[in-house]
């Protein structure tokens, strides 16, 4: 992040460095400050020009690009600031008529590439470690305030994730199927013993693999359907090369949950909640998102953007990724229901075949 007060040093840095090479001139009497001092402010507000747009799009662009890549952007960038910088020396002086002067630049070219490149290599080094630094210890912060904030909410974290009426709605499910269909009473009730000892396990571990997660909303779906029948319908994408990924638990859980409920089950035909796991090449990240076609947000008796479960998940990834990451809850348009979505910064070699799983 580039900050105003940063800036404002770098240009007023500049302008005294531009000062200091006119008095260092005017005093050798080669010729007057006020001629030199002109064309040093020409030079120099060009090269902070340069140097601020340099930032700007590192800032912007490249914060998830290879190191390696960076440093050749910041190389050839440095290369091409010094070549322009000394075009535009030797312009200013021929504009102006000084040939000795224009003779004297040429004859002495790479010396003063050499002196461009290493001022401007030093200033762009100095905004970039700045900038490292400045990262580092925004992560730091988060991740203290994200272990102060799983002590606050363990408990409620809990609750949202496997609610009291989750599990009385699948007992329920589990003593109307006894009767008539064992088998099934017996499936659903491990599923439900799997979801528990997952919850639990959750607790204690900072990162699951996106396998575990999506075999946890799987058995939770699935449990969800064996309540609602042929109104509940649910699809899981995912990529294969994507499930050895690891990411913070119980994600995604809340979300799927409130599809259900605030979106399938509301509405009397019932409908289908779909998760779908992207891989964005280009910014190595993840982009996960959970789809209903429900009632959506405006028929919702609750909207889907409250609870607590929604506000953890948000709290969490904020906290852990950054503002770039937060919940994003919308309808969809043209046709209805809600889409709610994340980003997951990750690391991956590459993608193939996809895991789908579909019920």
């Amino acid at each position: 992040m580039i900050t105003k007060r940063s800036i404002f040093f770098l240009w007023l840095g500049l302008m005294l460095y531009a000062a200091v090479q006119a008095l260092l001139v005017a005093n050798s009497g080669a010729a007057p400050f006020v001629g030199v001092f002109l064309y040093n402010l020409i030079s120099e507000n060009f090269r902070f020009a340069s140097i601020w747009a340099m930032l700007w799009c590192s800032g912007r662009y490249m914060q998830h690009w290879h190191i390696g890549k960076q440093i050749l952007v910041y190389a050839a960038w440095v290369l091409a600031t010094s070549f322009t910088l000394i075009a535009t020396n030797l312009s200013v002086v021929f504009a102006w008529g000084r040939m000795e002067a224009f003779i004297g630049i040429w004859n002495n070219k790479h010396w003063i590439f050499l002196q461009h490149t290493l001022e401007n290599a030093l200033i762009l080094a100095g905004f970039v470690v700045m900038r490292f630094r400045r990262e580092i210890n925004e992560q730091k912060k988060r991740e203290k305030e994200l272990r102060h904030l799983n002590t606050q909410m363990e408990l409620a974290a809990l609750r949202a994730q496997l609610n009291p009426h989750f599990l009385f709605n699948a007992l329920n499910v589990v003593n109307a199927l006894v009767g008539v269909s064992p088998d099934e009473a017996r499936r659903v009730l491990e599923m439900l013993s799997d979801l528990l000892r997952y919850t639990l396990e959750s607790d204690k571990r900072e990162m699951v693999t996106l396998r575990e997660e999506l075999d946890f909303v799987r058995k939770y779906l699935a449990i969800e359907q064996a309540r609602f029948g042929k109104r509940l319908q649910y699809r899981i994408e995912a990529d294969e090369t994507l499930l050895d990924t690891r990411i913070p638990p119980m994600l995604l859980q809340p979300l799927v949950e409130n599809a259900v409920k605030h979106g399938i089950s509301p509405k009397a035909s019932g409908g289908e909640v779909s998760v779908r796991i992207l891989y964005e090449k280009t910014n190595n990240r993840l982009l996960v998102e959970i789809h209903d076609n429900g009632v959506g947000l405006q028929r919702s008796t609750n909207t889907h953007s409250t609870g607590i479960g929604l506000a953890n998940v948000d709290a969490r990834l904020q906290k852990l990724f950054g503002e770039t990451s937060a919940l994003k809850i919308e309808n969809t348009v043209p046709e209805n229901g809600v889409t709610a979505s994340f980003l997951v910064p990750i690391q991956v070699k590459n993608t193939a075949v996809s895991y789908t799983a579909v019920q």
